[in-house]
């Protein structure tokens, strides 16, 4: 490993050159577009829109010398309920087991007159000759071509779950993959196979290859987010990580109204699917652009290969730096290290975030901080099909109240804290969630303005809480613990599928069970101390130290004295 600390390389070279902007946003693109898609293509793609059973001996039936319309075949042959408003709720998997044809004849309806009322008391069976959709939204669906309803419906719920079961070992693959051989190996392996297995999933033969496809799909998410966002860091300084993690949380949230947008248009799942992959062809063209982290090549010591980044990045930001660069700072820093003593350095494994109390209680409030924040996010993008208006509408709207939640967020952290923002954000997102169950039935669009605000609320406590949980553990423990806490995070992940599927109880159960998991994340979010203006703990020692206070509404101003009083305490080292 090389004595070189990178941030001081960027001193010279600029720590948010006009080369880092350039390669942060073309990093940014296939960062969250193809993310996105990835994730979040089956809400459209498998949707299931309102159906009920075919009645193939009223296709041909004539009401005043007309054949039936679908409408008017459902009213008289599939068992329904007189809802409070006035509207008549369908049953979506019954129908009556009687001679229709025969009883619409006896009662010789003419023209002009209104179709006769069924007998509520006639007797019932499952659908047997498959169903009727609502083609208002979706011209095609997997699930209207594959008839995945009622009996069948837990395909789609079980295909999610395993695109998250792929993630979790996949976000472990891929992340040895970067550590071991490169940010770039990493990403560019990613891109390569995501990109060929999304189109391959697009000509499935039936729901198992599509659900099989999936899962090698999940394999690729998170990371095709992660790495690249980790190799645009890594070449910045400090003091731009912040707006960096913000506007790649922006990008992201435009790239969820796009995917609204184009399913919108398209309505067909066969189309949607190719248009969310086969555009990403032209991402293989970051083989040529996409450089190695010079901080990752500094570790491993390849300076050599580091220099030449660091030179092109110096020459394009017009910071002109010595040839040999890099190899002249490395010797100074020899130099350096043979005339101080070296202070030994403590190593750390997982079990030491068990033996430490203090940090052990952190990280068990982070861990189920994580699960909350993972499984309500997710949850209120998918369960965007059940809150009874246009699918496309409702998740274009979740996206694009994202934004304004990054902004604040970016503003209300830097003044007021990490915990507090935090803790404020998941209640808000929470009770908004839950108030949901006093919403009556048929005010649509108060429960679709209250599921918006909840998404608002999350959005915005999951982006300080990946600032905020960097924050809290010491560097030796850092990327081990947060490692540990995301797979925990992907195992909360597998659950959000069977969270949505309780809409087909009751519109607003999955909106009250997310709602009281956001909530128990505020609570105990309280019981973490507050990070803003400390000083990062680098040893266990200082993470141990590093401990709670109850005053949540703590201004800026006590967040500095504390800093003073921390930063006077002489390290362990």
């Amino acid at each position: 490993m090389s004595n070189v600390d990178f941030d001081d390389v960027l001193v010279q070279i600029g720590e948010r050159g006009r080369y880092q902007n350039i390669m942060y946003y073309l990093l940014c693109v296939p960062a969250t577009i193809p993310a996105v898609f990835l994730a979040f293509s089956q809400v459209f793609v498998s949707a299931s829109p309102d159906h009920w059973c075919r009645l193939p001996s009223l296709e041909h039936a004539l009401f005043g010398g007309l054949p039936l319309t679908p409408e008017q075949q459902r009213s008289v042959g599939v068992p329904s309920v007189l809802q409070a408003d006035g509207s008549r709720k369908y049953e979506r998997c019954l129908m009556y087991d009687v001679n229709l044809t025969e009883w619409l004849e006896a009662h010789n309806v003419t023209r002009g007159e209104t179709l006769p009322t069924p007998d509520s008391g006639w007797p019932q069976v499952k659908c047997s000759h498959g169903w009727n959709y609502d083609r208002r939204d979706y011209d095609s669906t997997l699930v209207t071509e594959l008839d995945l309803v009622c009996e069948d419906s837990w395909w789609v719920s079980t295909s999610t779950t395993f695109f998250y079961v792929g993630s979790l070992f996949g976000n472990v693959i891929f992340g040895w993959i970067a550590d071991r051989c490169g940010r770039r190996v990493s990403f560019l392996c990613i891109l390569f196979s995501m990109v060929w297995v999304a189109i391959l999933t697009s000509f499935s033969p039936n729901y198992l290859v599509y659900t099989i496809l999936r899962t090698v799909s999940g394999f690729f998410f998170p990371a095709i987010f992660q790495i690249p966002f980790i190799l645009a860091l890594e070449m910045m300084g400090p003091r731009y990580r912040t707006f960096a993690g913000m506007v790649i949380c922006m990008f992201f949230a435009g790239a969820m109204s796009l995917l609204a947008v184009l399913g919108y248009l398209l309505r067909d799942w066969f189309s949607l699917s190719l248009a969310t992959s086969v555009p990403f062809l032209l991402l293989f063209s970051y083989y040529w652009i996409t450089p190695e982290s010079p901080r990752w090549l500094l570790s491993k010591n390849r300076i050599d290969e580091a220099e030449v980044i660091v030179q092109k990045m110096a020459k394009v930001n017009k910071r002109p730096i010595p040839v040999n660069f890099l190899h002249q700072l490395e010797a100074e820093s020899q130099s350096l290290s043979r005339t101080r003593q070296q202070a030994p350095v403590s190593s750390a494994t997982p079990m030491d975030i068990l033996r430490h109390r203090n940090i052990r209680n952190k990280f068990l409030i982070l861990a189920f901080d994580w699960v909350a924040n993972a499984v309500v996010y997710n949850g209120l993008a998918y369960n965007t099909t059940n809150l009874g208006v246009s699918d496309y509408l409702a998740f274009f709207i979740g996206g694009v109240v994202e934004i304004p939640s990054y902004f604040i967020t970016w503003w209300a952290m830097d003044r007021f804290g990490r915990r507090s923002v935090l803790c404020l954000t998941m209640l808000l997102g929470g009770l908004a969630c839950v108030s949901c169950m006093f919403v009556p039935e048929d005010a649509v669009w108060v429960t679709v303005s209250l599921a918006m605000v909840g998404k608002f609320g999350i959005a915005a406590s999951f982006a300080v809480f990946y600032v905020f949980v960097g924050e809290l553990l010491p560097t030796v423990l850092r990327s081990q613990a947060m490692g540990i806490a995301s797979f925990i995070a992907g195992l909360g992940l597998l659950t959000f599928p069977s969270i949505v599927s309780l809409a087909e109880h009751s519109r607003v159960l999955p909106l009250i069970v997310m709602g009281t998991l956001s909530m128990a994340g505020a609570l105990v979010s309280v019981f973490l101390p507050e990070t803003l203006h400390l000083h990062l703990p680098q040893t266990i020692e200082e993470g141990e130290a590093l401990k709670v206070n109850f005053d949540i509404c703590s201004l800026t101003f006590r967040h500095r004295r504390r800093r003073r009083t921390i930063d006077d305490t002489p390290s362990p080292s």
